[in-house]
């Protein structure tokens, strides 16, 4: 495509030098007629044929002329290479006019009339050079309509000097035509690499309108945040200070603490899908996929949002289904929580619809979350996606939400490789259908609903762990002990160097990204790693375990194949983690 639209621009400047030069061409070649007239005319030759050859010449002029005029008036009527043709077909006729008229010269006894029309040849070939060197047809074809009939006539003749007079003109239209060749290239260059700087600022200029959309989209989000935390900070600082007066009643006292708590907890929320908003937009949100039984996960949607749905009179039913799904269930299961959250909270009578539906993709079903709620206009289907964006209200009803929760839906459902479906309108409730890839029940590693402490897979295992926060690295020493494992905690690197040293040969690596004295946990999985190679151990599941956003380091390492954890990491999503790595580490070891 660049290729064409070069060649494109070549063609239209190449046209619009040929006809612009025309001008000076014509009154060339009108004060040449007027020239050979006058010789030829007057002089010892057969006047008709001299008319002829006049008049041949002169109406090539007029035609010329018409086809210039004609290019001004309508320049769109051909393309550009169109014209380029068509004006090399008028100029081999303009050219041959004066060249054919050399037969005339022959017929005078004078050395002088052929002089003068040699001078003229050359002189009409200068331009022809000057007006069409850019165009090699065009060039060619005027040039050898010029001078062949000249070459000809003197190598034939056997006069003395006329031969020497032929070879010199053809090597005179030879250079001119090479000169002319290297003056084509180099303006190809030049009209290249105008192209390409045209094609650059086109490029800058659309990066530039990215750039102003992605600042203006920066600047409603951190509005619209600013407004939504500013609405619970106040309304603490005001219950704060009702909280100190003397003169509030203990159940009034109750009532305004319990207020301040319903607050924080709305901040902690903001808090928290705005940073998942941060993490998915950093890339370093991971996904683990696993094969879990999509029931379990249903059931932990309704446990937590039946009660809110009973105290609102809202039917809350999830249809049994068997499927069991490969994806990441941390994932998906805050998928859902952010649609049936939304379900619950924008639909006032009616009910709730969860279920598992299976079309004609036999490798996909697909989770549906209906409601009977509000709706969306069809025109705001892709507005309630966009940061805080949401749907208008009822006049006097009370904003509800912050407006990110279907963003984060959205987001996440990519990550995982899919796109939702959302049917809605006005009155008439909302269906969302979020795609799931199957699994298979023999690849199920263990249960969603099972406490952590249930299944043997980890029971047994050597555990190394390395982070230099004490009561962090005791809390994970703890809690994997219970678990049943073998635990060795270390502060740094070295540290758990020296304990593969001692003997402790570890089947999991858990280490903190941040471990001080200016290393990471890379460089600690990466000593580790070199520590087992050498005493003959190849396999060992390695976990990062970080606060950090957005590092190059990390996503090289979950490039790697290493799960990065982001803080808080809550025990399930450890557990599964590493029963996940662990089942991996034994079926390499059985292969």
């Amino acid at each position: 495509m660049h290729g064409d639209r070069e060649q494109n621009e070549i063609d239209t400047d190449l046209a619009n030098t040929l006809y612009a030069a025309d001008p000076v061409a014509f009154v060339a070649h009108g004060c040449a007629l007027v020239l050979l007239s006058a010789i030829y005319l007057t002089g010892d030759v057969d006047g008709r044929m001299a008319l002829v050859c006049m008049s041949v010449y002169g109406i090539a002029n007029v035609a010329a002329l018409c086809l210039w005029a004609w290019r001004r008036r309508r320049p769109f009527a051909l393309d550009a290479r169109d014209w380029v043709r068509l004006h090399a077909l008028v100029n081999a006729v303009l050219y041959g006019g004066a060249g054919l008229s050399i037969w005339l010269a022959s017929q005078i006894d004078s050395s002088d009339a052929v002089a003068v029309h040699i001078v003229l040849i050359v002189a009409l070939a200068g331009l022809a050079y000057a007006s069409n060197f850019l165009c090699s047809m065009n060039l060619c074809a005027a040039v050898a309509a010029l001078m062949t009939p000249a070459i000809a006539m003197h190598l034939v003749e056997p006069a003395h000097g006329l031969v020497t007079t032929g070879l010199l003109l053809a090597v005179f239209g030879v250079a001119l035509c090479l000169v002319a060749a290297q003056c084509r290239r180099r303006h190809r260059c030049i009209v290249a690499a105008l192209v390409d700087q045209q094609r650059l600022a086109e490029t800058i200029t659309r990066q530039k309108c990215l750039i102003e959309d992605a600042s203006r989209a920066k600047t409603r989000f951190f509005a619209a945040a600013s407004h939504d935390l500013r609405q619970p900070l106040h309304a603490i600082g005001l219950l704060a200070q009702a909280l100190c007066e003397r003169g509030a009643k203990p159940e009034e006292r109750d009532e305004t603490a319990r207020n301040i708590i319903a607050n924080v907890e709305a901040l902690n929320h903001l808090f928290n899908q705005v940073l998942d908003l941060a993490r998915i937009e950093s890339g370093v949100t991971q996904v683990i996929p696993q094969h879990f039984h999509l029931s379990e996960l249903l059931a932990r949607i309704d446990k937590q949002f039946r009660p809110a749905a009973a105290a609102k009179g809202l039917a809350f039913r999830i249809a049994p289904t068997a499927c069991i799904a490969k994806t990441d269930p941390v994932l998906l299961e805050r998928i859902l929580i952010n649609l049936v959250s939304n379900a619950v909270r924008y639909t006032e009578r009616g009910a709730i619809w969860i279920g598992v539906r299976h079309g004609t993709d036999p490798e996909r079903c697909h989770i549906e979350v209906r409601d009977s709620g509000i709706g969306i206009a069809p025109h705001e289907h892709e507005l309630v996606f966009e940061e805080f964006y949401q749907v208008p209200l009822p006049q006097h009803a009370m904003r509800q939400g912050h407006g990110l929760g279907l963003s984060t839906v959205r987001r996440l459902i990519r990550l995982l490789g899919d796109e939702l479906a959302l049917r809605s309108d006005l009155g008439r409730g909302t269906t969302v259908r979020v795609p799931v890839k199957l699994g298979e029940a023999s690849l199920i590693t263990a249960s969603l609903t099972a406490p952590p402490s249930v299944g043997a897979l980890i029971e047994g295992r050597h555990i190394l762990c390395v982070d230099d926060d004490p009561a962090n690295l005791d809390a994970l020493s703890t809690l994997l002990t219970r678990w049943g494992c073998i635990v060795r905690g270390c502060r740094d690197e070295l540290s758990a160097v020296r304990a593969i040293a001692e003997g402790f040969v570890p089947d999991a690596f858990l280490c903190d990204y941040q471990i001080g004295r200016h290393q990471t946990g890379v460089d600690a999985i990466s000593a580790v790693r070199e520590t087992l190679r050498r005493r003959g151990h190849n396999q060992l599941a390695c976990v990062m375990i970080t606060g950090d956003m957005a590092s190059p380091e990390l996503s090289a390492l979950a490039a790697d194949g290493v799960p990065v954890l982001r803080k808080p990491v809550t025990p399930t999503r450890l557990r599964r983690t590493l029963d996940l790595l662990l089942q991996e580490s034994g079926q390499d070891e059985a292969a």
